[in-house]
């Protein structure tokens, strides 16, 4: 019988950013991700030179650039059918990423998804994240903005 040592799990230190995020991003990584969410999720997004104060994931299409709000305390990211951002994509897990505000903080937490949540190119079970950063859920592509 032989005896593995546990997986060592990694978080990546919030302050530690990559210095080209798309480029940290994975060869199968998803950029143009738009297309890939579901109808409500879609119309939910507005332009970014149209977007008010707040917290977006914002999605490239085509090299425009278009913003998904993010509810006030708790947004679920995933394939399912009550996610409030809705991937459309078999490697998305239907209950993927959580993100969650909390006064001026934002964390995002893998919620023991099968294909990985990354910022900035690094792997995440729970981190902070900051206005640019590049999130990458499962292949989807994404980067946090806080407009103000």
């Amino acid at each position: 019988m032989t005896i593995h040592a546990p997986l060592e799990k990694t978080v990546a230190p919030p302050d530690e950013r990559a210095t080209a995020p798309f480029e940290a991003a994975a060869p199968d990584a998803i950029r143009d991700s738009f297309p890939l969410l579901d109808h409500r999720t879609r119309s939910q997004a507005i332009p970014r030179r149209l977007a008010p104060f707040g917290h977006y994931l914002a999605f490239s299409d085509d090299g425009a650039e278009w913003l998904v709000p993010i509810e006030p305390r708790v947004t679920h990211i995933g394939r399912g059918l009550t996610a409030d951002v809705r991937i459309e994509e078999q490697r998305v897990s239907r209950t993927h990423a959580i993100l969650v505000r909390h006064g001026h903080r934002t964390r995002l937490l893998d919620n023991r998804s099968a294909n990985g949540t990354f910022v900035n190119g690094r792997p995440i079970f729970a981190t902070n994240i900051t206005d640019g950063d590049v999130i990458r859920i499962g292949p989807v592509v994404a980067r946090y903005l806080q407009v103000a």
